[in-house]
């Protein structure tokens, strides 16, 4: 099966216009409330500049420490839209039906997440080359899972190996110009949005609405990077077909 970057690209935007507003939605409410209630409540900490490189890591520490099960019940949330929304995209459900199998799906996308991150890991750490490799052989297991309804962690993942022979790099390729030029768009956005609220509004007022705009545009690159994780599946798997039924 071919992979083109332009047919893969054109298929994520026509995803998006055909499901824009139960995206919106769902990403609203599983994506955008989340990180915005992290980001007034539980605000990661800023490092003294010129400080202690050990200071600043126990700071960092001490944050998760605390805020750890905040930032895992987020996670999960997000966990629920992200299927959610893969399941409108491949079985075009209702939304409260999308949400119902997204809760389903949860616990095993969370299984196979770990392992997923746990491969990618120890890529990473030991040899920096197949981590890299593996982001990109890995990167459709999700759409893998919706998809096809692979629930057990070992098969989805190798159904996503199989799909992605001989296209890792591709994908990789592909996966990183996407994230990169949307995070360095979405730096340039919150860092002039906040300067403008911060003199406009003052510094209180200035940094809640600088938090409401990094949200949006984090929640709005989350939808995007599920959506061009499905594009990359349909591409792969040279089908449009509707996912099986979920029992």
């Amino acid at each position: 099966m071919s992979f083109s970057y332009n047919a893969v690209w054109e298929d994520t935007l026509k995803l998006l216009r055909r499901h824009a507003p139960l995206l919106a939605a769902i990403a609203g409410v599983f994506l955008f409330l989340p990180a915005l209630l992290i980001a007034v409540l539980l605000p990661p900490p800023v490092p003294q500049a010129g400080g202690d490189p050990q200071s600043a890591v126990q700071l960092w520490l001490d944050y998760y420490g605390a805020a750890g099960p905040w930032l895992t019940l987020e996670s999960l949330v997000a966990m629920v839209g992200t299927l959610a929304m893969l399941r409108l995209v491949f079985a075009r459900d209702t939304v409260g039906g999308a949400l119902v199998q997204g809760l389903i799906l949860t616990p095993f996308y969370f299984l196979l997440s770990l392992i997923c991150s746990v491969m990618i890991g120890f890529g990473l750490i030991l040899i920096l080359v197949p981590g890299l490799y593996l982001i990109g052989r890995l990167a459709p297991f999700s759409a893998v899972l919706v998809a096809e309804n692979r629930r057990n962690p070992l098969d989805a993942i190798r159904r996503t190996f199989a799909l992605t022979k001989g296209h890792g790099w591709a994908i990789l390729g592909l996966v990183f110009v996407v994230a990169v030029v949307a995070v360095i768009a979405m730096g340039v956005a919150d860092t002039m949005f906040g300067l403008i609220f911060i003199l406009a509004a003052g510094q209180e007022l200035g940094k809640l609405l600088t938090a409401v705009v990094a949200s949006a545009l984090s929640a709005a690159l989350g939808t995007l990077l599920v959506m061009l994780y499905a594009a990359i599946y349909r591409a792969l798997a040279g089908t449009d077909a509707v996912a099986v039924a979920f029992e």
